[in-house]
C-alpha cells in the first residue's frame, strides 16, 4: 500500500505505526525512507491534527474497544480518515468456503468485533462525516471527514 501511494508522489510524507516490532522492521525493509514507528493505535505518539489523512485498514476488528481507536484517529487527523473492516457475515462465509477456520464456521479467532455494512457506517459516523462508503468484497471501506 505504501509503495503504491508513493508512486508519482515523491513529496508525499508518510508515517506508519504498528504494535508489532517485526511488522515495523519488515515495513522499513520494504519501503526505505518512510518513517515507521512501533506504537498503539489507541495511544498514538503524535500531536492533535498531525496528519491530513489517516488510514486504518483491517485493524478495528482486532480491538476490544474500537471507539478508542476511532477517537484517536479523529484526534491525529486534521481532515480525513480512511478505515476498512471485514464485511460480516460475508467475510466469515468466504473463510468457511475456502476451508479457513472451518470448526468455527469461518469465524476468525483474532477478530473481536464483527460488523455488517450498516453497523460499521453507524459506528464511524459517530466520529467522522461519511464522505464515501463502499463495499469491496469482502470488506467495508469508509472515507470520513473530521467533524
Amino acid at each position: 500500500m505504501v509503495s503504491y501511494l508513493l508512486q508519482g508522489n515523491d513529496r508525499l510524507a508518510i508515517t506508519g505505526i504498528d504494535c508489532s516490532p517485526q511488522a515495523i522492521e519488515m515495513a522499513r525493509q520494504m519501503v526505505p525512507g518512510v518513517l515507521f514507528n512501533v506504537g498503539d493505535l489507541r495511544e498514538m505518539p503524535y500531536g492533535d491534527d498531525s496528519f491530513d489523512m489517516v488510514m486504518c485498514l483491517e485493524v478495528l476488528e482486532h480491538l476490544p474497544d474500537p471507539h478508542k481507536g476511532l477517537r484517536e484517529l479523529r484526534r491525529v487527523t486534521s481532515a480525513h480518515c480512511l478505515v476498512s473492516v471485514p464485511h460480516e457475515p460475508f467475510f466469515r462465509a468466504t473463510n468457511f468456503l475456502r476451508g479457513k477456520h472451518v470448526p468455527a464456521w469461518g469465524r476468525d479467532p483474532e477478530h473481536l468485533q464483527h460488523w455488517t455494512g450498516r453497523q460499521f457506517h453507524r459506528l464511524v459516523a459517530q466520529y467522522f462525516e461519511i464522505k464515501r462508503f463502499v463495499y469491496s468484497f469482502p470488506w467495508v471501506i469508509v472515507l470520513g471527514r473530521k467533524l
